[in-house]
């Protein structure tokens, strides 16, 4: 094997090797044709947490997105009794226009923080629900579709603090 060749080999296995991740649950749902108003999308996590985590909630956006910031309803379930509902408010945008969240190309994926330390208490399964709740300046009952998110996903992963 020449030098190129092991050069090439130690670059790939680096490169793979420092993708991991400390997810211990991630699912993602696609919503190709935008996110209706009226369209909830439910995570279920079948196994137990014991260890402290961090909840985070992913969205992939492209240049279809019109606004600059995102409104979202929460709700955790465990078996199917409402533990937590919160309504959150994230920013998408730079107030320059330029979009936040990483990729390279159009499409940019946001991680963005719920809930720290967090432990299952309760029995399996946990639902999380997960709706926007956008509106447009103006329209009482906002856009039925909102466009330019093209996925959104869930993640649990190890707490770092």
């Amino acid at each position: 094997m020449n030098k190129i060749q092991l050069l090439f080999g130690l670059t790939i296995f680096l490169f793979l090797s420092s993708c991991g991740s400390d997810a211990l649950y991630r699912q993602d749902q696609d919503t190709p044709k935008g996110w209706g108003l009226k369209d909830t999308l439910r995570f279920r996590l079948d196994k137990s947490i014991s260890t402290p985590s961090d909840i985070y909630i992913h969205l992939r956006n492209n240049q279809d997105y019109p606004f600059s910031n995102i409104f979202l309803v929460v709700s955790m379930y465990a078996q199917d009794s409402l533990i937590e509902q919160d309504t959150l408010e994230f920013a998408m945008a730079k107030p320059n226009g330029e979009w936040l969240g990483t990729g390279y190309s159009s499409v940019k994926e946001s991680k963005l923080w719920w809930k720290s330390n967090w432990q299952t208490t309760e029995a399996s399964p946990y639902h999380f629900d997960i709706a926007q709740a956008n509106r447009a300046n103006g329209l009482e009952k906002g856009a039925e579709q909102l466009a330019g998110i093209i996925s959104v996903g869930l993640s649990i992963e190890t707490s770092t603090k």
